[in-house]
């Protein structure tokens, strides 16, 4: 059963990169000059949670988790999470008011490497998996403002139950992580943590896709002036 769960881990990781694919475009409509910062948001997190997935499934397999593909679960997923958040938060700002000039890159990398020598802190002074709290609260915070923004966007358009289900996502999140690291770890708070993680990533993709079609649709080449 463990190697089941193991596996199925992947498919919250699938839901929330195609989520991530349709914000992404939404980015490059609102504010082009954000499109590589979402999709270099977007590689890191799918690199991260790939590398966290497949760690999983070496520790229900033989018993051992690969210390490095754990490490790059949060090394990567993290940062990419702040990118991400940091180009969804530019393009909301750029749909409802003059465009905003400064460099997008500048405030998510700041923080983004602050974050990461808090990380090496942690781990030189205290050792074991304390590290790894300083860049959950960058990916948890990332993520709340990514859904934030596009629920904010969606609401505008009068998308009332994607806005709903960014917020949801935001909650289960919360949850689900609350879960992992306070919660005695067995077989079955691990199902617990993977349903509703893949109710949350579910809804996260739907809602991103939703937001994404409205936008193009109005905002498109062909959309009626």
């Amino acid at each position: 059963m463990a190697i089941a769960l193991a596996l199925l881990d992947f498919a919250p990781i699938f839901f929330l990169a195609l989520g991530l694919f349709f914000l992404a475009q939404l980015v490059d409509r609102l504010d082009p000059r954000c499109r590589r910062l979402a999709l270099s948001g977007l590689v890191l997190v799918i690199i991260g949670g790939l590398a966290g997935a497949i760690s999983n499934l070496s520790l229900a397999i033989s018993g051992e988790e690969l210390p490095l593909l754990a490490a790059t679960f949060h090394l990567f997923g993290a940062p990419g999470s702040a990118l991400m958040a940091a180009a969804m938060i530019r393009a909301r700002a750029n749909s409802e008011g003059p465009q905003v000039g400064r460099d997008p890159w500048l405030a998510p990398t700041v923080i983004s490497w602050l974050f990461l020598i808090a990380a090496f802190y942690l781990n030189a002074s205290f050792g074991g998996d304390v590290w790894s709290r300083a860049l959950t609260v960058l990916s948890l915070s990332a993520g709340i403002a990514i859904c934030f923004a596009a629920g904010a966007l969606g609401w505008k358009r009068g998308l009332h139950m994607a806005a709903a289900l960014f917020a949801l996502n935001a909650g289960v999140t919360i949850l689900v992580a609350g879960l992992r690291s306070l919660v005695t770890q067995t077989v079955w708070t691990h199902s617990l943590a993977f349903v509703l993680s893949l109710a949350a990533e579910c809804a996260f993709a739907f809602a991103s896709w939703r937001v994404a079609a409205e936008f193009r649709a109005r905002v498109g080449p062909t959309a009626p002036v």
